[in-house]
């Protein structure tokens, strides 16, 4: 009785609001089943904390015992007109550009900076989850390595002696005064792209082995979830 009772405009929100449950429902079917494509049983989708575990369990079997970089001859960047910025910024801090490498298996990039400045270097990276960021690394004589980028803050531990502290989006000359102001003594002084690669391959192999270790928490992964819902709303906005 109550349906036929409603004028048209409040049939057309009742609609509307039917509509909107119903992809509702849609998509979480798809998302189940995709889910259920990644290996999650019905038990694991019980809940969100069984899905975070889930889903923490899965993303540790896909890291990769090591990485290896492979210098390039060039590289497309994802996005040229934010490579030419960082690009600008670090020429103009009076740095030098070097060589191009990809880190394999990972498939992300990155082009290493050598500077005058003792102890640290430069980095471009284009990778999937990140994008174009710039980093400043600092390397130690103990063989520890900081790292300060200009990216979010991604809400997973580091270890302490390779630790990547995200600075936000910030621009490289400020990263390079928050490595001037935090490096210690005991740097290891001039380097050689030789030094960087091999630094930057020491800190990222030890690190996912520390990670492959430790697995992930369901804190990091539901931190994981909300930056990525936010970074493809986002995306939808600016579509």
């Amino acid at each position: 009785m109550f349906s036929f009772q409603l004028g048209t405009v409040a049939k057309v929100a009742l609609c509307g609001s039917l509509g909107a449950a119903a992809g509702l429902a849609v998509h979480d079917l798809v998302r189940r089943r995709r889910l259920r494509k990644l290996g999650f049983t019905t038990a694991d989708l019980s809940s969100r904390e069984t899905i975070l575990r889930k889903w923490a369990e899965i993303a540790v079997k896909q890291i990769p015992e090591k990485i290896s970089l492979t210098q390039i001859e060039s590289h497309v960047w994802s996005k040229a007109s934010e490579y030419a910025d960082a690009r600008t910024a670090l020429e103009k801090l009076g740095l030098e550009r070097n060589s191009v490498f990809v880190a394999s298996p990972q498939k992300w990039v990155v082009e290493f900076w050598l500077t005058h400045e003792v102890g640290l270097f430069a980095a471009i990276l284009d990778a999937p989850s990140y994008g174009i960021h710039t980093e400043f690394m600092v390397s130690y004589t103990d063989g520890s390595t900081v790292s300060f980028e200009n990216t979010e803050e991604c809400g997973r531990q580091h270890l302490e002696t390779h630790n990547w502290i995200h600075c936000g989006p910030v621009a490289p000359d400020q990263l390079l005064y928050t490595a001037r102001r935090e490096r210690q003594d005991h740097h290891v002084g001039q380097m050689r792209v030789a030094d960087c690669v091999q630094t930057y391959e020491r800190a990222t192999n030890v690190s996912l082995a520390w990670r492959r270790r430790v697995g992930f928490s369901p804190e990091e992964m539901k931190h994981t979830y909300e930056r990525q819902r936010r970074k493809r709303s986002l995306l939808r906005r600016l579509l």
